[in-house]
C-alpha cells in the first residue's frame, strides 16, 4: 500500500510538470454552444487590435475636429453678413421712420391749407355777394352810379363826396375780390405743391420698404445659411461622440483584458509555487520510503481518472491527490459540476484554430440549474456583475468573455473553472465541499445559449475535464 501511494504521488506530479503553465481563456463564438479558450497571447492581439482601431478613430475625429473648425469660421462670416445686413435694415427703418414723420408732416399742412382755403373760399364768396348787391341795386335804379351821384347831389361839395366814396367802395371792392383771389391761388399752388411732395414721400416710402424686404429676404437666407452649418457642426460632433464611446468602449475592453491578464498571471503564479511545495513534499516521501518503486501503470479502478466509470472522492475530506485515512490513494476524481445534466454539447480540444479549454455542459431545461463544486477546495476568484442572461453570438464584454464565473482551488496545483453562471453564491476566501452548490447555470458573457463551461487546470494549464470526472 505505500509503495502504491509513493508511485500514485509520483504520477501526479508528473503529470503537473508535463503540463506548460497557461491561463484563464476569453471565450469566443463557436457552433451551438461553445467556450473557445484564448491565450495570454490572443489577448495581446486582441488589445494591439483595439488600439489600432482606438488610433483609426481618433484620426477621423481629428478629421472632424478639422471640418468643424471650418464650419465655425464659415459661421462667423455668415454672422457678419447678417449683422451688417440687420445694421442696413436698422438705417433703412430709420430712414422709413424720417419719411413717415415727413408725409405726416405734410398732410397736416394739407389739412391746414385744405382748410384756410376753405375760410378763404367763404371771405371771397362773401365779397362778391357784396359787389353783387351793389350791381343789383345799380342796375334797379336804371342809372350808373357816377350820374346818381350828380343828379342827387344838393352841391358841389356833395356831388365830390359822392363821386368820392363812390370811387372808393369801387376801388374797395376790386381790391378786396382782387386779393381774396390772389389768396386763392397762392394757397391752391400751396396744395398743389405738397401734395407733389407727398406723392414723393410716398414713392420714397415704397421704394424704401421694397429695399427693407430685400434686406429680411436676405436675412432669412443667411439665417438658412446659417442653421444649416449649424446642423452640421451638431453631426459632426454626434460623430465625435459617437468615435469617443466606441473609444471608451475599446478601452474599456482592454482595461478587462489587463486584469484578466494580471489575474492569470497571479493564478499561475500561486499554482506554480502550489507545486513547488507538492514537489517537495514528494521529495520528501522519496527520501524516507527505502522500498523499490514499481514500474507498472495503475487500472481504471484504482485511479478513476476515465468519465463513467464511477468511483468517487475516497479521501474523506474531499482533496484531490489527498490519501484516505487508511494510507489508501482516492484517485483524483472529480464529482460531476451539474448534477442531473450529462450533455457535453461541446468537448476539450482544438478547432478553428484555437482551444477550447474545457467542456460545455447543456440540456433542455438547464437555466437554473445548480453547479457544484466538483470538489472539496478554496474560492480563489468570483467574477459576477454580467445582466446579460441570454443567448447571444457575440461577446457582452463582461469578464473577459465569461460572464459571471467561480475558480476553485482544491490544492496540489488543481482548480476548476465554472462559467456562464446565472447566479454565484460563493465569495472569494470560501471554503467549500465537494457537491456543494457554487452558483446556477445560464447564458451570461460570450454564450449562444444556457450551459455550464467547465475547466480544469493543472499548474494553470487547462486539460481535458472528461479525465477527471466520474
Amino acid at each position: 500500500m505505500k509503495l502504491k501511494v509513493k508511485k500514485l504521488k509520483i504520477t501526479a506530479v508528473l503529470l503537473c510538470a508535463m503540463i506548460a503553465a497557461g491561463g484563464l481563456t476569453y471565450v469566443n463564438n463557436h457552433d451551438h454552444i461553445t467556450v473557445e479558450a484564448k491565450t495570454i497571447s490572443d489577448l495581446e492581439d486582441e488589445k494591439a487590435a483595439n488600439e489600432a482601431e482606438i488610433k483609426r478613430l481618433q484620426e477621423e475625429m481629428d478629421n472632424i475636429d478639422g471640418d468643424i473648425s471650418q464650419a465655425e469660421k464659415d459661421q462667423e462670416l455668415l454672422q457678419e453678413k447678417i449683422d451688417l445686413q440687420n445694421e442696413n435694415i436698422a438705417i433703412v427703418n430709420t430712414k422709413i421712420n424720417d419719411i413717415n414723420t415727413k408725409i405726416t408732416e405734410k398732410e397736416e399742412k394739407i389739412s391746414q391749407l385744405e382748410i384756410d382755403i376753405e375760410n378763404k373760399q367763404d371771405d371771397i364768396d362773401i365779397g362778391l355777394e357784396e359787389f353783387k348787391s351793389r350791381l343789383r341795386a345799380m342796375y334797379v335804379s336804371g342809372n350808373d352810379s357816377l350820374a346818381s351821384a350828380l343828379v342827387g347831389a344838393t352841391d358841389f361839395y356833395d356831388m365830390l363826396s359822392k363821386i368820392e366814396l363812390i370811387s372808393q367802395v369801387s376801388k374797395h371792392d376790386n381790391e378786396l375780390v382782387k386779393s381774396l383771389m390772389t389768396q386763392l391761388e397762392q394757397f391752391e399752388e400751396a396744395q398743389t405743391q405738397l401734395d407733389i411732395e407727398k406723392t414723393e414721400l410716398n414713392a420714397d416710402l415704397s421704394e424704401q420698404e421694397e429695399y427693407k424686404k430685400e434686406l429680411n429676404a436676405a436675412i432669412i437666407e443667411l439665417n438658412n445659411d446659417y442653421q444649416e452649418s449649424q446642423d452640421y457642426i451638431d453631426r459632426q460632433e454626434a460623430e465625435i461622440a459617437s468615435r469617443q464611446a466606441d473609444i471608451k468602449k475599446y478601452e474599456a475592453d482592454n482595461a478587462a483584458m489587463d486584469a484578466e491578464i494580471d489575474e492569470i498571471n497571479e493564478i499561475a503564479r500561486q499554482q506554480a509555487e502550489a507545486a513547488k511545495a507538492a514537489a517537495a513534499q514528494q521529495n520528501s516521501y522519496k527520501e524516507d520510503d527505502n522500498e523499490p518503486e514499481e514500474d507498472n501503470s495503475y487500472s481504471n479502478e484504482e485511479n478513476n481518472d476515465n468519465p463513467g466509470t464511477g468511483g468517487g472522492d475516497t479521501s474523506g475530506d474531499g482533496e484531490i491527490g489527498g490519501s484516505s485515512g487508511d494510507g489508501g490513494y482516492s484517485g483524483g476524481a472529480l464529482t460531476w459540476p451539474v448534477p442531473g445534466f450529462y450533455g457535453i454539447s461541446s468537448g476539450y480540444g482544438y478547432r478553428w484554430g484555437s482551444l477550447h479549454a474545457g467542456i460545455d455542459i447543456a440540456g433542455g431545461g438547464i437555466h437554473g440549474a445548480s453547479i457544484v463544486s466538483a470538489a472539496s477546495g478554496t474560492v480563489i476568484l468570483v467574477k459576477s456583475g454580467c445582466s446579460h442572461d441570454y443567448g447571444k453570438d457575440y461577446s457582452c464584454g463582461c469578464n473577459g468573455g465569461y460572464g459571471n464565473y467561480v475558480v476553485v482551488d482544491h490544492g496540489n496545483g488543481i482548480t476548476t473553472l465554472y462559467g456562464h453562471c446565472s447566479s454565484v453564491y460563493v465569495s472569494v476566501g470560501q471554503s467549500v465541499s465537494a457537491g456543494e452548490t457554487i452558483g446556477s447555470v445560464g447564458s451570461t458573457g460570450w454564450s449562444t445559449g444556457n450551459h455550464c463551461h467547465f475547466e480544469v487546470r493543472v499548474n494553470g494549464s487547462t486539460v481535458d475535464p472528461t479525465s477527471y470526472l466520474y
